[in-house]
């Protein structure tokens, strides 16, 4: 599991896509799931922090035991991609403008 916490718009974005290259799923807007192993996470790591570099972020990577994922209950109530989830949110939060055409002088 893959957490993180990254308040520049871009840099989220790119840490996003580091995780989904990784074949990891996202199960929420900040959070990625999915296999790797320690090698895998290692070099995922190394690129992470690399993408991160001087900015201000928090990333954590938490592995989980075979054991764990047997006994983990989901519970979805509906099936949506996180991604078009937030581009619902955001179209509501910063609607397009709309516009009135006008008769054009001469018209009637």
């Amino acid at each position: 599991m893959l957490l993180y916490d990254i308040e520049e718009d871009r840099l989220r974005a790119r840490i996003a896509d580091v995780c989904i290259d990784y074949g990891l799923e996202r199960i929420q807007f900040s959070a990625f799931f999915g296999k790797l192993n320690r090698n895998r996470r290692q070099e995922l790591a190394l690129k992470l922090q690399n993408e991160l570099g001087d900015e201000s972020g928090r990333i954590r990577i938490i592995p989980v035991c075979e054991q764990d994922l047997k006994d983990m209950w989901v519970l979805d109530q509906y099936r949506r991609d996180a991604d078009r989830l937030k581009a619902e949110a955001e179209a509501r939060d910063h609607p397009k403008p709309r516009l009135k055409v006008l008769g054009v002088e001469g018209d009637q």
